[in-house]
């Protein structure tokens, strides 16, 4: 096995020494980051080769809590000779072998983030355990549990998915367990529900945090003991089926705001798997330009007659890569199917084809001032101080507007200073950045 070191020289001899080698390569099955001093972890790194940090001294308990969140697989002391046995227990751990997650249909991506996401999505394909998916909007919480299940013991049962958000709360105990005959007004026939419709295989729940919750006490029952109830009956039947369950939003936000069950929490998160938004798997953007290409072709076999895109040029590869995508894979997929469908000619998708806002580079609000996100702006070449400040006075206008239901003299007090908020017509400045910034409302 051959083993990437870095930092301080590794103590001689280690036990069953493994190939040490000064740069990872094909091959590198772990990556062993060596200081003197224990008092700060080191940075993860970036390329998803599994990591040991190893201490010529004892690493305190915090520094060794803040590397194992960053992902190293185990924080290791090397003053003596057990250390350096259990740093050769561990890089033996790592070096058996284990399968590239397969590829899957629909899945796009061989960056580190979205190999780690199949890699977890495999893992959890193993058990029955209730899955619980987490990612901001438009990351593919979908896809992944149609993956799940897809890869999963149960794949010959049903797929069943279920968009709370979607039915109403006084009828959604009906839809997901059935309902008896009479129950109530317009219950005309017997209804299994959805749930036992998924007998012997996936029950998908997205948007699980729009359930209310005298139903989240009847789901955290189903999941205990693996019974329904239907409206109208006091009979309890058992059920066979997976939960996955998704949300955009921090449930354990909601949980301490009492707006979510705590035990229904614990239940749901036994297996949690957060999808990476697309800013940060930035590497899969030409892959996933080209799938959604040819997705579109496919739908729309008429347009791909008169001729189609075959390629991106590298100007709105670069537009499109400094851009942050808010609404992540979903609103990439939005915007090559918009190019496409306003597309002149040509067999390249050019920077005019793409939108404003791609063009302007708006980024997300929390991204905008940040010293990080300035540094690796600058380190990448593409920072521009006007467009900053314009987008940050954007940033800063939209969301004066929005809380203040569009009025421009309420959004010019809550602006202070540049909004002139004490002005004779408080509202004249912001109408003013409002017609300079292009805004024709909240």
């Amino acid at each position: 096995m051959t083993i990437h070191w870095i930092g301080t020289p590794p103590p001689s001899p280690l036990p069953a020494a493994p190939r040490l080698t000064s740069r990872a390569g094909p091959g590198t099955v772990a990556r062993v980051v060596s200081t003197r001093s224990g008092q700060r972890a080191p940075a993860a790194p970036a390329d998803g080769i599994p990591w040991i940090w190893c201490c010529a001294g004892v690493p305190s308990a915090a520094a060794s809590r803040e590397a194992a969140s960053r992902g190293a697989y185990d924080v290791i002391s090397l003053r003596d000779a057990a250390g350096r046995a259990r740093l050769s227990r561990r890089l033996q751990e790592l070096a058996v072998a284990r399968a590239a997650p397969a590829e899957e249909a629909g899945f796009v991506g061989r960056s580190p983030a979205a190999r780690r996401l199949l890699r977890e999505i495999e893992q959890a394909a193993r058990t029955s355990q209730p899955v619980l998916l987490t990612g901001e909007t438009g990351t593919g919480k979908d896809l992944a549990a149609r993956l799940l299940h897809a890869r999963s013991a149960r794949a010959k049962g049903a797929f069943v998915p279920i968009n709370c958000a979607a039915i109403p709360n006084d009828l959604m105990e009906g839809e997901l367990f059935g309902y008896a005959k009479g129950a109530f007004s317009g219950a005309v026939r017997e209804y299994a529900g959805r749930v036992a419709a998924a007998e012997g295989g996936t029950v998908f729940l997205d948007e699980i945090d729009d359930t209310p919750h005298p139903l989240q006490v009847k789901l955290l029952r189903v999941l205990e003991d693996r019974v329904v109830s239907r409206l109208g009956e006091s009979v309890w039947r058992k059920v066979d089926f997976r939960l996955v369950a998704a949300t955009n939003r921090n449930l354990r936000d909601l949980v301490a705001a009492g707006q979510f069950g705590a035990d229904l929490y614990e239940r749901l998160a036994v297996v949690a798997i957060e999808l990476p938004p697309l800013r940060e798997r930035i590497e899969d953007l030409p892959a996933l330009l080209d799938h959604f290409v040819a997705l579109f072709y496919a739908e729309e076999p008429g347009a791909a007659a008169r001729g189609g895109v075959r390629s991106t040029t590298a100007e709105a590869l670069s537009a499109m890569a400094a851009y942050p995508w808010p609404g992540n894979i979903r609103e990439l997929r939005n915007v090559v199917f918009a190019a496409l469908v306003a597309k002149r000619g040509g067999d390249e998708l050019l920077l005019s084809d793409l939108p404003s806002r791609v063009l302007r580079g708006d980024r997300r609000p929390e991204e905008l001032a940040t010293a990080s996100g300035i540094t690796r702006r600058m380190e990448s070449g593409e920072f521009n101080l006007r467009r900053e400040v314009e987008a940050l006075e954007r940033a800063a206008l939209a969301e004066a507007l929005s809380r203040s239901g569009g009025s421009a003299a309420r959004a010019a007090r809550l602006l202070g200073e540049v909004g002139r908020g004490e002005a004779r017509d408080p509202g004249g400045t912001v109408r003013a950045m409002m017609r300079r910034l292009g805004f024709r409302g909240p």
